[in-house]
């Protein structure tokens, strides 16, 4: 589930600016849903990062621990590029500050609205 949590009013009206600012720029209809912030569990290891983990090579050329991957913005950020969720533009755009090689930036160009 793609979800944005939120702690406060102000929070939640930030969430739902972004939510529908950036739908004004995507044809499909944006599934996140905003919530409020409760208890909070992680998902058991194998569910971190779902589709990152189903492309092994790059994933391995990452070198995250579980941890590390748990906490990575840029993992967060792959993840979702290689779900479909992000432009080619943006990636490339994007890419330059996520400190990868350019195998890793190659692959994951490649694999975006493959």
């Amino acid at each position: 589930m793609s979800a944005i949590f939120y702690h406060d009013d102000e929070q939640k009206s930030l969430a739902e600016e972004t939510k529908a600012e950036h739908q004004t720029k995507v044809r499909k209809q944006i599934q996140t849903k905003i919530l409020p912030a409760e208890r909070f569990y992680d998902a058991e290891n194998y569910h971190q990062k779902y589709l990152l983990r189903n492309h092994p090579d790059l994933y391995e050329s990452l070198n995250l621990t579980d941890e590390q991957l748990i906490k990575s913005h840029v993992a967060a950020r792959i993840n979702g590029y290689l779900g479909n969720y992000g432009r080619k533009a943006d990636f490339e755009e994007e890419s330059k500050k996520f400190g990868l090689n350019e195998d890793q930036i190659d692959y994951i160009m490649d694999n975006i609205r493959k």
